[in-house]
């Protein structure tokens, strides 16, 4: 099913620069999702319905699986299968879409977050089915490289080059504040790709980013660091 999509991603490996770093993350995906068993796949996002189809395509070549995918427009036309439940609704209204999709809450094992592209909606989606996912499970995240979006770049827009920005450094800070139960992998190029791991039980929850200490300045933080050693030989 859908062979003709995973084709066409294939072909475009050996094209410009960016249509390769685009196709090398779709794939990616596609090859987890061939490498799970019976899995439960959410997807938030839907649009034309590209990454739904390599979903499919997918799952297909297994005997077991969904996939639920979600968007706030009508997009129950862009794809058919057994295997396939679309539901509009706001992606970030969690208890409405398990409401309507009982199986995400038995666990999930793939979620690709692709919606609304702002860090607030990408938390309430990240926080909201989290807790839902199986340990083991993994979520990626679309539009976390701004390289493209830069000026004079080749989608040249000052908006989505910062936001972009905000929702890489974001799932950078959730890493951060949760590494006990995560792994995170960033692939770079094109508009890139985060991945990211979960090692806790299903129901586990994430904790709030608190940020590193970063050090601004090397003079300042030797300057720091000379007086810290001086009140200690003084004390």
């Amino acid at each position: 099913m859908y062979d003709e999509i995973l084709e066409s991603v294939r072909n475009t490996l050996n094209s410009s620069e960016g249509l390769h770093f685009n196709a090398k993350h779709y794939l990616t995906m596609h090859s987890h999702a061939v490498g799970l068993k019976n899995p439960t796949i959410l997807e938030l996002g839907v649009q034309s319905g590209k990454s739904t189809k390599l979903f499919l395509n997918a799952l297909h070549q297994g005997d077991q699986g969904v996939l639920v995918s979600v968007d706030i427009d009508d997009c129950s036309k862009v794809a058919a299968s057994p295997k396939w439940q679309f539901i509009r609704s706001d992606s970030t209204d969690v208890k409405k879409i398990i409401g309507d999709a009982p199986v995400l809450g038995k666990g999930i094992d793939m979620l690709f977050i692709d919606s609304l592209h702002t860090t607030e909606h990408v938390k309430k989606e990240l926080y909201g089915f989290f807790p839902y996912v199986r340990e083991g499970g993994v979520i990626f995240f679309d539009d976390i490289d701004s390289a493209p979006y830069c000026e004079g770049g080749e989608l040249d827009s000052f908006y989505v080059e910062l936001e972009n920005r905000r929702i890489l450094r974001f799932v950078n800070d959730v890493f951060e504040a949760n590494m006990k139960q995560l792994d995170l992998t960033i692939y770079r190029g094109w508009t890139g790709l985060a991945r990211l791991e979960k090692r806790s039980s299903l129901m586990a929850e994430l904790s709030e980013p608190q940020g590193l200490k970063e050090r601004k300045s090397k003079k300042l933080w030797k300057l720091k660091r000379s007086l810290k050693k001086r009140n200690l030989m003084n004390s």
